[in-house]
């Protein structure tokens, strides 16, 4: 199983990458580390974990000038794509668009013998992703079982070598943002690890199902583009305000919307309320600051902007079903 990243430029190989068949391992997993340097396109660091049916990488580039990469692999693969920041573009070589990823945008793809071009422009910011493959068999287990938003998807498989679940992309809630974090970051080690990130894998591929059954059983009006430009902005100040959060009229006014405008549209395209975001944005952050940093419950809740630390950990039980307290001790 093999891939390799050419930049079409300069006709420059720049990446090579052999997997084992199947992503077998010979312990309990593998990983990799590689990292690139480039004195004009920038640099890119990619780590690879593998066993047998599921390979995770996770990827950092930050690219000095605008660049053409070519490419290519000779396997296929069930790929759940997650775009953390920074835009992407791939393209066929007769130059039709597969697909276009902007920050914080998901998506449930196959390839078999790809073979495709992303543009990539100059970047401020890192271009970061991070990627679930599973092999056909692996996933294939789930064709029997019958879905609404799976079965279409399988029927396509059939009729081409390249497929999607959806033809827009989805947004990454704060839960999968949790979850990739956790996966990042896994302590355990041996078999132990290796449970972790299948389980959590097959958790993050619940979690897109359920957005894409979500997505196709409802009906949305269309949005114009600056008004959707206008929700994405909002998300963006909820996330750079958790401890001290606009009002919703506050917000509304500050990316130029009406309070119903901003509802509607929020709901429409993220999928929950602005304050369903925020809330679930506070938990998901509050948990990793009290495992991760290990911060102390008062210093948590303060950056969550509770004034009383007895209301955070009763949001706190009832978002996770345990204190704060009991899950430090467990």
């Amino acid at each position: 199983m093999k891939m390799t990243i050419t930049n079409t430029d300069l006709n420059d190989i720049l990446l090579e990458r052999e997997l084992p068949d199947n992503f077998k391992s010979d312990a309990a997993y593998n990983e990799k580390n590689i990292s690139i340097v480039h004195p004009i396109l920038g640099s890119s660091d990619i780590k690879d974990l593998w066993f047998e049916g599921i390979h995770i990488t996770k990827g950092n580039t930050r690219i000095k000038e605008d660049i053409s990469l070519k490419v290519e692999s000779n396997y296929s693969v069930f790929e759940m794509h997650f775009a953390l920041s920074g835009n992407s573009t791939a393209t066929t070589k007769r130059n039709r668009e597969i697909f276009h990823f902007k920050p914080q945008q998901h998506n449930l793809m196959f390839a078999k013998d790809f073979e495709g071009h992303f543009n990539i422009k100059k970047q401020q910011e890192a271009n970061s992703f991070f990627e679930v493959h599973f092999t056909e068999d692996y996933f294939k287990r789930f064709a029997a079982l019958g879905n609404p938003v799976l079965d279409p998807f399988f029927s396509a498989i059939e009729k081409g070598s390249m497929a999607v679940v959806s033809k827009e992309n989805m947004m990454i809630t704060p839960q999968m943002n949790m979850i990739i974090s956790e996966m990042v970051n896994c302590q355990h080690t041996g078999l132990l690890k290796r449970l972790f990130i299948e389980s959590k894998s097959i958790e993050l591929f619940m979690l897109q199902l359920a957005q894409f059954e979500q997505q196709a059983s409802g009906k949305k009006d269309v949005m114009k583009a600056q008004d959707i430009e206008k929700i994405y902005y909002a998300r963006t100040l909820i996330e750079q305000n958790i401890s001290n959060p606009y009002t919703l009229v506050e917000l509304a006014h500050e990316v130029g919307l009406n309070d119903f405008k901003l509802k509607k549209g929020f709901k429409e395209v993220f999928n929950t309320t602005v304050f369903g975001y925020l809330h679930d944005l506070r938990m998901q952050k509050a948990k990793h600051l009290l495992l991760d940093q290990k911060r102390t419950i008062a210093e948590v809740a303060d950056y969550c902007g509770y004034e009383y630390v007895q209301h955070f950990i009763t949001a706190f039980r009832k978002k996770f079903g345990v204190t704060p307290g009991k899950l430090v001790l467990e």
